[in-house]
């Protein structure tokens, strides 16, 4: 936290994804009052292994001061976790929570090892039945946006923003380079996947929101905007995603 402060990083969104963090994320919003909101779900991976009591514990957790966000959660080929019908009906389970408490999503999709197993496709398939209309611009972030450029322009038809984090600066991501360059800044905003996947110059490193003005500045290069201009306006979209805390 003190190096993501000291980088320039004035809020946080904190990802606890399973039940087991949800009072951790709490804690933690608690000990950085100002600074730290936290995004409260069930991710994919944890298909196989949720409680009964799922869906009353994570009301009660989207129902407190310190929720922001429905997430994450989605589709993941990459893992053996569980079948298409299964992961989808997890994902289906916890959606109607965005209008009941209105809170925008962080969606995870991970395609997996060989062509037909396209989950972005199966995600933005299921999200066309979504009934969330938030006032602010974004229903939700397409998190760590890995996809294709037809998947991102069905993300934008659905009004999800793309998430960009380390990956956007590997060097063999040009196509990743090319979409966001095709989305506009105005869909994109910047965030980490802490502990993971940091930028190329950090490989091999804890990851942190410390790095986010190394992610910044590349996405600046590309787009051909100041730094200070992607740091404005990513924060501007965030704030339609998440909206003010």
């Amino acid at each position: 936290m003190e190096r993501a402060l000291a980088a320039g990083v004035g809020k946080i969104v904190e990802i606890a994804c399973q039940p087991s963090e949800w009072e951790q994320g709490e804690a933690f919003c608690a000990a950085w009052p100002g600074k730290v909101r936290c995004a409260f779900g069930a991710h994919p991976e944890y298909t196989k292994t949720l409680p009964p009591d799922l869906l009353a514990r994570l009301e009660a957790f989207l129902a407190k001061p310190c929720a922001l966000a429905l997430g994450e959660v989605g589709v993941d080929y990459w893992w053996d976790i569980g079948p298409k019908e299964a992961q989808l009906a997890l994902l289906d389970l916890q959606l109607p929570l965005c209008a009941r408490y209105d809170k925008p999503a962080v969606f995870h999709a991970r395609n997996g090892r060989t062509s037909g197993q396209n989950a972005y496709a199966d995600l933005l398939e299921d999200l066309k039945k979504w009934d969330y209309k938030p006032a602010r611009r974004f229903r939700g972030v397409l998190h760590c946006f890995s996809g294709s450029w037809a998947d991102a322009k069905a993300g934008l038809d659905l009004g999800l923003c793309l998430g960009l984090n380390g990956t956007f600066t590997y060097k063999k991501n040009g196509y990743l380079r090319d979409i966001a360059l095709k989305a506009g800044i105005e869909n994109l905003v910047l965030e980490t996947d802490c502990p993971y996947l940091p930028p190329e110059g950090s490989r091999g490193k804890r990851n942190d929101p410390s790095f986010i003005p190394e992610i910044a500045a590349m996405v600046a290069a590309h787009l051909g905007l100041s730094n200070s201009g992607v740091a404005e306006k990513t924060t501007a979209n965030a704030l339609d995603l998440f909206g003010e805390f």
